[in-house]
């Protein structure tokens, strides 16, 4: 009889099993706080008292952990570690549509002076702008926002006149250094900035001011200095985009895909997860060491991670499997020599920045609340009615993993 890899054997029993995992992979631990003095629960250097916890049950303290891991990263200007593991995941995603794309030209036969023909039709563009700014995001009550709005027209109308603009933007901007440089910004392509901010400043000739443009981060007044065609060879990533896109080709990557996904045999009887380094699957020329499953976890949905530590055979061989697959497909996109265009990487980053701002204002965080103020925020936002906060706890439980990395949790020994 074939025994299944992942099953648990007789001689261990699945409470065993599920601590182990519970204590190699949760930074969430309960963990002996002060002893008998004021026990309290930390988050990073966040504290509450015992009795603001008290009453919580174990899963309520976990989301309350949650929640102020997101104020204290708005706290620290640490967004971008907090998500550490949900962004390294979908920069794999990304890479891996770049090799898809790649293998779909290969297999239409599509060529580089294919994709430059392609690309002078409708060529990508690098501008350089000086801009001003009145800073109001979208959430700001609607007289904070209408105050923003008429400032930056004053300031649209006064640069229309023969005032240089980098004065205008030096007198009105709130970005910080406006002052200094004129307003200018380093030259940007498509990717470099939000879309509404781009897309004005394209639209532009050069010389010309734009009118109020809104963003999420308020009102804009923009000056196009200058802008330049891209070569073809900075380009092409983004044409072959572009043109497999068109192509389609999805049903035939798919059907690579499953063919390389048999070719992953998955190699350990009872992974318990006390040693990181065996091997637990293998493909020709390849193999997945236990440590990269562990370091890729915390990326995945928390519901998937809670059943591979509960111990479910199946997601474990699915989450193992698939994170083999992803290594197999890295690694040819390495042999390729394929990586993932800046522009890509940075559009990541800024999806994940809005969430967590969206997160912030549902909470009622901001850069400037105090410690203490943060605690009484977090607490309020554990419980306090609504649409959007309901939202926003329910999108944070679910990259909870990742958050629970992010800083070190102690609670009292009687939790």
């Amino acid at each position: 009889m074939t025994t299944d890899p992942f099953e648990p054997t007789p001689q261990r029993s699945r409470r065993t099993t599920r601590g182990t995992w519970s204590a190699l992979l949760l930074p969430f631990l309960l963990l002996s706080g002060c002893g008998d003095q004021n026990p309290a629960m930390t988050v990073g250097e966040v504290t509450f008292s015992e009795a603001e916890i008290r009453t919580l049950p174990d899963r309520q303290l976990q989301r309350l952990a949650r929640i102020t891991a997101v104020g204290l990263a708005i706290h620290q200007s640490r967004v971008l570690e907090l998500g550490a593991p949900v962004l390294a995941l979908r920069t794999e995603e990304a890479l891996l549509d770049r090799l898809r794309e790649e293998m779909t030209l290969e297999w239409e036969g599509v060529d580089d002076q294919v994709l430059e023909a392609q690309y002078q039709v409708d060529p990508e563009w690098e501008l350089e702008v000086r801009h001003l700014v009145r800073l109001s995001e979208r959430w700001e009550p609607d007289d904070q926002r209408e105050a923003a709005r008429r400032k930056a027209e004053e300031a649209r109308r006064e640069a229309l006149t023969d005032t240089p603009f980098a004065d205008v933007a030096a007198q009105y901007s709130e970005e910080p250094g406006a002052a200094e440089r004129g307003g200018l910004l380093g030259a940007g392509r498509e990717g470099t900035w939000v879309t509404d901010f781009w897309e004005a400043a394209l639209a532009l000739e050069e010389g010309e001011i734009s009118p109020v443009v809104e963003s999420e981060y308020g009102f804009h007044v923009l000056k196009l200095e200058s802008r330049r065609m891209v070569p073809f060879p900075e380009a092409r990533d983004r044409v072959a985009s572009q043109v497999a896109g068109m192509l389609g080709g999805r049903t035939r990557w798919e059907e690579w895909v499953e063919e390389k996904r048999g070719d992953i045999e998955l190699t350990l009887n009872d992974w318990d997860g006390v040693d990181p380094n065996p091997s637990v699957a293998r493909w020709p020329g390849g193999e997945l060491p236990a440590h990269r499953v562990l370091d890729r976890l915390p990326g995945i949905p928390a519901p998937q991670v809670q059943r591979f530590q509960d111990g479910d055979h199946e997601t474990r061989r699915q989450v193992i499997r698939d994170t083999a697959l992803a290594y197999l497909l890295l690694d040819e996109a390495e042999a390729r020599g394929i990586e993932l265009p800046a522009h890509l990487e940075a559009g990541i980053h800024r999806d994940w920045e809005r969430k967590v701002a969206s997160w912030s204002a549902a909470f009622g965080f901001s850069p400037e609340l105090a410690l203490d103020q943060l605690a009484a925020q977090s607490l309020d936002a554990l419980t306090r009615t609504g649409q959007n906060v309901g939202i926003a706890r329910d999108e944070v439980d679910r990259v909870g993993p990742a958050l629970d990395q992010a800083y070190p949790v102690q609670l009292p020994s009687n939790h």
